[in-house]
């Protein structure tokens, strides 16, 4: 049980912040992205970017876990 919670916490923890910062790349102000549609794609593109970031740190302290048990 315990460490399902954990796993939800972590997948929980990284997705708010993959939509704290397509949230905040989407509303910063940007002069060649005028249109609302721009600035959706360049949130989703910032979401993705950290969510894969973010992905790919908690695999590497896994295995690194996992390299010194």
């Amino acid at each position: 049980m315990t460490v399902w919670s954990l796993v939800v916490l972590v997948c929980a923890v990284g997705v708010l912040l993959s939509l704290f910062a397509g949230a905040v790349a989407a509303a910063l102000p940007d002069a060649s992205a005028n249109h609302w549609s721009d600035r959706c794609r360049r949130g989703f593109k910032a979401f993705l970017a950290v969510l894969t970031l973010y992905i790919a740190f908690v695999l590497m302290v896994l295995a690194v876990r996992a390299a010194l048990a």
